[in-house]
């Protein structure tokens, strides 16, 4: 007799091949992630852009708490834990903005631009006990910051930016560094999906046959040979793009094709470079406009993803308008890309959480081309590092 078949049958692959969809599902892998991953690793918060003046300010979250990076008067932009060292409420309620001052809602305990207590509501009610508001302050998160893009660590033993990126930051320093950028578009948006599946959707270059654009312009897809590779890093980050030689995307196809106008440094026209940092940040890189893709894991199934424009600061009107026309016509809300991307993964979470196949693949090997599986696997190495569990075998 013919034995059934069986969605919970591991696939006959090395372990390094296949994942446990349970690792996408479980409450207990969340809240292990969000202590062994992102409380102990650098996190992107903002791009430099915009906190650029004296009182401008950021607040995320990150490992479940709530976070505010501020420039202070002396130009350093500094993160605080966004706590009242009073009662604990929060003390900067809004997403951003520009402050002289911050002053907590509930009992008026204000503070400065470097984090200092700067007074007290009915301050003589502290004499008896002698109150030092030098100890006071906000508490302080380390902050530093590589080509415009800020990231905050919760860690205080944790190496610094720079030696946790490792040489990753080759494909993103000079298109990125070289010139001043900003910020020109901003949306988010909560999907219905676990954090992991919207960091292997942007990692992964076989899901472009996905996409209506991506199956008329890009070389890999197309059959078109292509000096892209893969770039395997230390600690789970990737990318690929081009060592010298002709790489560009047909974009002409996808009415998206701009010749040399606008070009980023280090870029050629119509070149595609994509970065992903662990454990959750995309660095999009399309000849003359960048995609940044910062993540906030709400529960198993609910990410806040935040996308971001950028483009040089100092354009003119009309170099603007056609950077702002290229990013929407594929990352837009309603772009041609970023809607499909979003009804993928909401798939995937949907499916998974039915249990009734346990395992996705991830077993293509292609000398690194852009469709082969290699950076995955190593992004889900890294994983079980710091979890210190198999996520193939889930224990």
């Amino acid at each position: 007799m013919v034995r059934p078949l069986n969605g919970h049958d591991k696939p006959k692959l090395p372990e390094t091949h296949y994942l446990d969809n349970r690792i996408f599902t479980e409450g207990g892998i969340f809240q292990e992630e969000q202590e062994k991953i992102f409380a102990k690793v650098w996190q992107f918060a903002c791009h430099e852009s915009e906190v650029e003046k004296s009182g401008d300010f950021r607040c995320v979250r990150i490992a479940g708490k709530s976070l505010l990076l501020v420039r202070g008067p002396d130009g350093v932009v500094r993160g605080f834990h966004n706590i009242c060292r009073h009662r604990s409420a929060e003390v900067v309620r809004e997403d951003s903005g520009n402050a002289h001052i911050f002053t907590c809602f509930y009992h008026h305990w204000t503070y400065g631009l470097k984090g200092e207590l700067r007074g007290l509501a009915k301050p003589a009610g502290y004499d008896a006990v002698k109150l030092n508001k030098t100890e006071l302050g906000l508490v302080p998160v380390r902050c530093e910051s590589i080509a415009g893009l800020l990231f905050i660590c919760l860690d205080d033993q944790a190496e610094s930016l720079r030696d946790f990126l490792g040489e990753i930051v080759t494909g993103f320093l000079e298109p990125l560094g070289t010139v001043p950028m900003e910020v020109f578009h901003f949306h988010k948006a909560v999907l219905k999906t676990n954090w992991k599946l919207w960091q292997d959707n942007n990692s992964e270059r076989y899901h472009s046959m996905l996409h209506v654009a991506n199956r008329k312009t890009l070389p890999w897809v197309l059959g078109n040979t292509s000096p892209m590779k893969l770039r395997i890093e230390a600690k789970g980050h990737s990318g690929y793009w081009a060592d010298g030689g002709e790489a560009v995307v047909d974009y002409a196809k996808g009415g998206y094709s701009t010749g040399a106008e606008g070009t980023l440094p280090s870029m050629r026209p119509d070149e595609m470079r994509v970065i992903n940092l662990f454990p959750d940040v995309m660095i999009n890189i399309r000849s003359n406009v960048v995609r940044l893709d910062r993540m906030v894991p709400l529960g198993p199934d609910r990410t806040l993803v935040e996308w971001r424009g950028l483009g040089v600061k100092g354009d003119d009107d009309k170099m603007r308008a056609i950077r702002i026309r290229q990013h929407n016509l594929f990352w837009g809300p309603t772009g041609r890309n970023l809607p499909e991307d979003i009804l993928a993964v909401e798939s995937q979470t949907r499916a998974m959480a039915a249990d009734e196949v346990r395992y996705s693949i991830i077993a293509r090997e292609e000398d690194l081309n852009p469709t082969d599986d290699a950076n995955i696997r190593s992004y889900y190495q890294e994983w079980r590092r710091r979890m210190g569990k198999s996520p193939a075998t889930f224990a």
